[in-house]
């Protein structure tokens, strides 16, 4: 176990200072991993010890080759995590569903980046200001040619609908944690011997039906307000919708993994069928409605019950 505890603890050190690298990214993204490891692994007293160390470590390093700034860049954002990734431990240890772990990793994660916004309003910091910044100097690198093609007006009303989308964003993030580290963390914990439930296989996913009625009520709601004047129900409403959308387009991936199911088909059918989906709608993201509209068909009424019985 110490063995594999300073091997986790090193993996956690590695990934950090890949935090000034171009692999930030991936860095980033499995930075919370190692932390839930050592949570679910040792006791209290021990993880403490451990992630301390690591920590220390760390800085050392970073000093050592005359970058103490990016040392104390990356502890920082090692702690920004550590919330979430022991909310999630603490579930892991409870034998508590992964539908559990993931919704209370995306509680925690999304509250703590609350307060990190609050903090920094009460700061001074104007966080929409300088969302409107960098969205503006993010278009001065697109060519002039492109930039000239859309009104001024127009690039103000997009920029300003994005930030009323901010809500959006950080639930996006959230989930997007939770369900990597879930993932992966599962996977290393279940082979040093620990015994973490997944999900229910895809073919059985089913959102509840009051989501048709939330859909249908924000549908509504979309058709009367059609302009973004800034008032609060059009903001709810510009992130509400995508989250339903996203859901339900899910649930017709689901779909497919019964439909494949139940038909005998090869279990690699339904994974390309994602795929092929998930490749279409980055080329056309329009046809979301179609896998909305069959998610919604697939909750809504009882296809499923239909195709069994024939």
């Amino acid at each position: 176990m110490n063995r594999q505890a300073l091997l986790w603890s090193l993996i956690l050190v590695v990934l950090l200072l890949l935090l000034s690298t171009p692999l930030v990214m991936v860095a980033m993204s499995l930075a919370m991993i190692p932390v839930v490891y050592l949570f679910v692994r040792l006791d209290t007293k021990k993880f403490v010890v451990y992630y301390v160390l690591s920590l220390l470590a760390l800085y050392a390093v970073t000093s050592m080759f005359g970058s103490g700034t990016l040392g104390t860049v990356a502890v920082v954002f090692s702690l920004g995590l550590l919330i979430p990734a022991i909310v999630m431990g603490v579930l892991y240890k409870k034998k508590s569903s992964a539908r559990s772990v993931i919704t209370g990793g995306t509680v925690a994660f999304l509250a703590q980046l609350l307060v990190f916004l609050l903090l920094l309003t009460l700061f001074g910091v104007q966080v929409t200001d300088e969302i409107r910044q960098f969205m503006r100097s993010s278009l001065e690198t697109v060519p002039a040619e492109l930039r000239e093609l859309i009104p001024a007006t127009m690039i103000d009303q997009i920029i300003d609908v994005m930030v009323q989308m901010l809500p959006l964003y950080l639930i996006g993030i959230s989930v997007y944690y939770s369900v990597i580290t879930h993932w992966l963390a599962r996977k290393a914990l279940n082979r040093s011997g620990e015994s973490i439930p997944g999900l229910r296989p895809a073919k059985e996913w089913m959102l509840p039906k009051s989501f048709v009625w939330y859909y249908l009520i924000a549908l509504v709601l979309n058709l009367i307000f059609l302009e973004p004047d800034g008032s609060m129900i059009v903001m709810m409403l510009l992130n509400v919708m995508p989250i339903l959308m996203a859901a339900f387009t899910v649930q017709a991936f689901a779909f497919f993994f019964f439909l494949a199911d139940v038909k005998g088909w090869s279990k690699a059918v339904p994974v390309v069928l994602v795929i092929v989906s998930a490749f279409l709608l980055l080329l056309l993201p329009g046809i979301i409605q179609l896998f909305t509209l069959l998610g919604l068909f697939d909750v809504a009424f009882p296809i499923r019950s239909r195709m069994k019985k024939s």
